[in-house]
């Protein structure tokens, strides 16, 4: 076991305790894919409508790799740094390195603007796969796709009405119109929308916004807290990365003084 100063054991111990919220983290991630995946009967409390999200086998699958990912990283930065293995705390340095490299490349891509049009382009094809709703007595209810994008556009104030098919200046989804809520969605009756619905106007809906643009507003409203977040995971980042590397050396001198 490799003798560490002081300083070098404030950052082991800093690492171990990050590490295990690390850990922590990804086991939870991964037991909430394992969840989604298996089709688990904590679904029913959602709802059925979370249990008929399409794609829900692939985003459960998602989860799980993330949440491996995440443990692997943590017990790679915990067992290295409390045991001293200098091969895992490499490993652990090399992946935070890749982490934050691929940090900075979303954030060269959102003040670079290309990002504004691969969230535009995304929402354009989603709204595509939109059906209109054919009775606003009883909306369908089973058209989860539908049913998803009428959140979108209800959560952001949006209406992708050059992308929805059967949508024109004179027919815009009821989703689109002002006042609408995700409650009285979910009722299916939205016999109360349909005059916004037929005859949409600036005042009476969101007709005008399309949903990128109201994501892209979203965050550069927001800038200053996802900018603020940012620095804060990079610092950590840094941290983590200069502590373990720090560690290392340690251990090397250590390994050379005990070959003499």
């Amino acid at each position: 076991m490799a003798e560490y100063s002081f300083g070098q054991n404030l950052a082991r111990l800093f690492l171990v305790i990050f590490n295990l919220i690390f850990v922590i983290v990804g086991l939870a991630l991964i037991v909430v894919g394992g969840l989604l995946k298996a089709g688990a009967e904590f679904l029913d409390a959602l709802g059925s409508f979370v249990k008929e999200i399409p794609g829900l086998g692939n985003i459960a699958i998602v989860i799980i790799v993330f949440g491996v990912v995440i443990f692997l990283i943590g017990i790679f930065g915990t067992c290295g740094s409390c045991c001293s293995v200098r091969c895992m705390l490499i490993l652990y340095a090399v992946l935070l390195m890749i982490i934050t490299l691929a940090e900075i490349v979303l954030v060269a891509l959102l003040f670079s603007g290309k990002l504004d049009k691969l969230v535009t382009v995304g929402f354009s094809n989603l709204s595509k796969k939109y059906k209109m709703p054919t009775n606003l007595n009883a909306i369908d209810s089973k058209d989860i796709v539908s049913r998803l994008i009428d959140a979108v556009f209800i959560s952001l104030k949006c209406c992708d009405t050059e992308n929805v098919p059967g949508a024109s200046p004179i027919k815009i989804p009821p989703s689109c119109c002002v006042g609408l809520t995700q409650k009285v969605l979910e009722s299916g009756d939205l016999r109360g929308y349909q005059e916004c619905s037929d005859n949409p106007s600036a005042t009476n809906s969101y007709m005008d916004k399309s949903c990128g643009v109201a994501l892209i507003d979203l965050m550069r409203n927001n800038q200053a807290y996802v900018i603020g977040i940012g620095v804060a995971l990079l610092v950590i980042e840094l941290l983590c990365i200069a502590f373990s590397l720090w560690i290392c050396s340690q251990i090397n001198k250590k390994n050379r003084v005990s070959s003499i």
